[in-house]
């Protein structure tokens, strides 16, 4: 019996994990806290903003002042204003996801682009980012002139989830 009990108390030294000292404990604590927040962390799932039509504008009465986000250089006498992915204005700016219109509120602090619209809108789902190289527009309309842009969503995480690089037309 002496045997066993004495047999068991090694054993049981042998499994135990040896003492650490301070310094490697909190390094175990920092390591088992980045797994943690790794794990948390959710990829970004992308989304397509869907062209806001006339019948949008219409509805919604989005009409006046502002700028109109079309991707890739599309013609801004697309039909229909089927090539709109966002609209801004110094009252705030559109998107259309799956169907359904987003207004976001216009960032104060943000830069000013041409006619009131701002560099930055916060909505609940989306924040819009809108790069506008406002030195180089050229006149494509009567009250209009087309710039180079970049629009970027951001989800409710701050991951961005769409970026697509295009033509502001800016007028009223």
């Amino acid at each position: 019996m002496r045997k066993a009990v004495l047999f068991l108390s090694f054993l049981l030294m042998a499994c135990s994990e040896p003492e650490l000292t301070p310094a490697q404990q909190e390094a175990a604590e920092e390591r088992a806290i980045a797994a943690i927040e790794a794990a948390q962390i959710i990829p970004p799932e992308p989304v397509t903003p869907e062209p806001i039509l006339f019948a949008d504008v219409e509805r919604y009465d989005l009409f006046g002042a502002g700028c109109s986000f079309m991707p890739g250089g599309q013609p801004a006498e697309a039909p229909d204003g089927a090539g709109v992915l966002a609209l801004a204005s110094e009252r705030g700016a559109y998107i259309k996801v799956e169907g359904e219109l987003h207004r976001l509120a216009p960032d104060a602090g943000s830069p000013e682009l041409p006619l009131g619209t701002r560099g930055k809108y916060d909505g609940r789902e989306f924040a819009l980012i809108l790069d506008i190289a406002a030195e180089e527009g050229t006149p494509s309309g009567t009250e209009t002139i087309d710039f180079p842009a970049r629009l970027v969503l951001r989800n409710a995480r701050d991951q961005t989830v769409y970026t697509e690089t295009g033509i502001a037309q800016c007028g009223s």
